[in-house]
């Protein structure tokens, strides 16, 4: 007998929406998006 659970868990991925600015973080003149503060997530 193997000890394998019933159902093998997953990963789950947080879903992350790319900002106005592309996903770069910076805006179209080169300065930190404000919209997702650099990040290029919202």
């Amino acid at each position: 007998m193997t000890d394998t659970p019933d159902s093998p868990l997953v990963d789950i991925v947080p879903k992350r929406w790319l900002c106005c600015c592309g996903g770069t973080g910076v805006d179209s003149h080169g300065q930190t998006c404000e919209h997702c503060e650099g990040l290029g997530f919202t």
